[in-house]
């Protein structure tokens, strides 16, 4: 990269932290109320057993409850958008974790400090320890400054000094049905949202059940952050997420009531862990937990070893956030990196086991590639000036970050204490080098680079006919993978090369290297089925490419302005934006609709309805009959919507049908057709075109970990 090019990089990359988190902070300025009785001690021996048999462990459930006034700061648009990630996200915690429920309504408690002027201290009296006097004053319960409604809350009596019968008694709500916990919406712009520009939003728990568990929060979303453009969908889940964690569990202010379950079940009868944390010999603290601590060393591959948290914002007393010189990538990391390279991470999952309040799916493959055997030493400063490990790096060139999706700059930040990590590139960039999204269809970059769903980012210096490039750095190929680390890439104009992990390559007809990344492609795949020896091997995917089994289909026929060349390129991009359309419009995920065969344009398709094995469970009030009956019912008009890549789209749905999904590796259009089954593409039915093509940018990376088609129908995956 050229010396005038580097520091508009560094400005740019300022760009990237999209989200800074103020949880700490705010979670002290919260006032935690706990039921009647208290909340059990840290020094108590164990919480006592319930009478009754346990109760099976259920999906969380938890309620958003959207506050009156968000009206007058965001559009009707931005209210549905938020409600609509809301919804992904608590469906998503609900798919992570379990409780055991408590019969009835959640009800909150009241704060007999706030409520009560005085309290009967004599033990001889018969009223005991209950309320003597009312405070006048009282004028309910608040969490983070958000006044909770009285129907919510418990009821509260004051008593005179020996009577029998109560001076006064306010009674309690209704309560929320079906909740386990219940968070609080709010979109304000408040204080801490004008002193820190980088925050979209915070949370905070107030309330607390008898073993200390969270029962209710606040997540406050700032107005002027949802009004600006570059928060998509995807930014707005990913935040929420985040903060929603904090307030379930994963903060610093609950670490001391974090129990050990370990000789009974989550939620059962559970001692209150002597410590959860501790500080290292360079004076970091650690949560230092069974699971914790054996989930970070099976990663790590150098034994337990407690897992560091930011020592930043609070070096003298534990964060609530990991440290991001070793969990990169993590949902919580203290800085945010765009969504598509932030997951859940099995650090996080098995934070959530050691609580002991929660049952945690084992079955959520929590992705951490960053670190992954890198030994129990790795992270600390004075180690990653060495970039030999292949994740941390020096100076400031151009290269690839460690997810290989993106190109990257080698930078720092404050929280990297020095350590100089590969970021991905900023989007939106009109300079060829700073078109960094290899995943992501696109024009431009250099005469050898392919950027499609299938693209990574490699190291080479590859040119085609003169000299090699004097410089390696990151550039965007094709792949696909063959096995486990095992995969194929290609370059613009050449065929398919075999790429052994961790060696640098030549590629036919071009000058230079290649270098293929070891441990970090095609590591999501189980092992491929054994083939004859004289055979030539063929890409293997995780899970089937389609549903099993027959479905239920119906005809669509899709039709756009004259004019297109009707490339597969355009084609399969069509197609992308059509399934998501639908998918938005029946109110399911897009992994459950798949198309039968690859349609032309101008042409028709089979839409067939059925979950892929990763899709997550079709709600039980949805059924596919409904869903198909919706769209194809008599008299429905057809759906119409704006592309910016194909102007004006008309879908319209013909006669249902009977449709027999193909069978893994039929032919290509049925692979290309099976492929699309992914997640989380959602195209936008209104706005204008340029909020399309910045939502489309986000939301199609949801296909990445899937087994996606290449341009000539080929697959491949991460």
């Amino acid at each position: 990269m050229s010396d005038c090019l580097f520091p508009l990089f560094l400005s740019l990359m300022t760009g990237l932290c999209l989200s800074a988190c103020i949880h700490d902070s705010v979670q002290r300025d919260t006032l935690v109320v706990s039921p009647p009785g208290g909340t059990v001690s840290p020094r108590s021996t164990r919480i006592s057993a319930r009478s009754s048999p346990l109760t099976p462990l259920l999906p969380l459930r938890v309620t958003p409850w959207y506050l009156p006034g968000e009206s007058a700061l965001i559009t009707p648009g931005q209210s549905a958008g938020l409600h609509s990630a809301m919804r992904e996200v608590t469906e998503t915690v609900s798919g992570i974790l379990s409780v055991r429920r408590t019969d009835g309504p959640l009800l909150l408690s009241r704060d007999m400090n706030r409520f009560c002027r005085s309290v009967w201290r004599d033990p001889s009296l018969p009223n005991y320890n209950r309320c003597g006097s009312l405070d006048v004053s009282y004028r309910g319960e608040t969490c983070l400054d958000v006044t909770i409604p009285p129907s919510h809350l418990r009821g509260f009596e004051v008593w005179p000094a020996r009577g029998a019968e109560p001076s006064h008694m306010t009674p309690g709500g209704a309560g929320v049905s079906e909740t386990d916990f219940l968070l609080y919406v709010r979109v304000a712009q408040t204080d801490k949202c004008a002193a820190q520009p980088s925050v979209i939003a915070y949370a905070s728990f107030c309330q607390l059940d008898i073993s200390g568990r969270p029962l209710a929060g606040v997540i406050v979303f700032c107005a002027e952050r949802l009004r600006e453009s570059e928060y998509q969908h995807s930014h707005i889940v990913q935040v929420s997420l985040h903060e929603l964690l904090h307030a379930l569990g994963f903060s610093s202010s609950l670490f001391e009531r974090w129990t050990d379950c370990s000789l009974s079940e989550p939620g059962a009868s559970c001692s209150p862990r002597s410590r959860v944390t501790n500080i290292d010999d360079r004076g970091q603290f650690r949560i230092y937990t069974p699971e914790v601590t054996r989930s970070l060393g099976e990663h790590l591959g150098g034994g337990g070893v407690g897992a560091p948290l930011e020592n930043k914002d609070s070096p003298s007393s534990p964060s609530s956030h990991w440290e991001a010189r070793l969990l990169q990538g993590s949902i919580l990391t203290a800085s945010l990196s765009p969504p598509h390279l932030t997951h859940v991470d099995p650090v996080t999952l098995a934070a959530f086991r050691d609580m002991g309040w929660y049952g945690v799916n084992t079955s959520i493959k929590g992705q951490l590639v960053w670190g992954r055997g890198a030994g129990s030493s790795f992270g600390v400063p004075s180690s990653c000036l060495d970039p030999s490990s292949g994740y941390f790096c020096t100076g400031s060139a151009l290269g690839c970050h460690h997810l290989h999706l993106d190109k990257g700059v080698c930078s720092t930040d404050t929280y990297l204490e020095g350590c100089r990590v590969y970021k991905p590139l900023p989007r939106g960039g009109h300079v060829a080098l700073l078109q960094g999204e290899c995943w992501l269809q696109q024009n431009g970059g250099e005469s050898e680079e392919i950027y499609l769903p299938q693209s990574r980012c490699f190291f080479s210096n590859l040119t085609k006919g003169v000299p090699p490039h004097p410089e390696v750095r990151g550039r965007c190929y094709l792949h696909r993978c063959l096995a486990p680390n095992s995969f194929q890439v290609r370059v613009q104009g050449s065929e398919w090369t075999n790429c052994p992990a961790g060696d640098w390559v030549q590629v036919t007809g071009f000058e230079g290297f290649l270098l293929c990344p070891s441990s970090r492609l095609c590591m999501g795949f189980r092992d491929p089925p054994p083939s004859p020896a004289a055979s030539p091997p063929e890409p293997v995917s995780e899970g089937s490419l389609s549903p099993s089994g027959a479905g239920q289909g119906v005809r669509v026929q899709v039709t756009v302005p004259t004019g297109l060349g009707g490339s597969p390129e355009e084609r399969l991009l069509l197609l992308d934006e059509v399934l998501g359309v639908i998918a938005q419009t029946a109110g399911v995920q897009r992994c459950f609709l798949h198309a039968l065969p690859q349609m032309d344009v101008g042409d028709s398709f089979t839409l067939v309805f059925g979950g892929s094995p990763d899709c997550p469970a079709l709600p039980s009030e949805t059924s596919r009959h409904l869903v198909l009956f919706n769209l194809t019912r008599p008299g429905t008009p057809p759906m119409i919507y704006n592309s910016s890549n194909f102007s004006t789209v008309t879908i319209r749905f013909l006669a249902a049908e009977s449709a027999t999904p193909p069978r893994s590796g039929v032919t290509p259009n049925a692979l290309v057709a099976g492929c699309l089954s992914c997640a989380l593409l959602v195209v936008g039915l209104i706005g204008g075109l340029a909020w399309r093509r910045k939502r489309a940018r986000s939301s199609r990376v949801g296909e990445i970990y899937g087994g996606q088609p290449d341009a000539n129908g080929e697959r491949g995956g991460v």
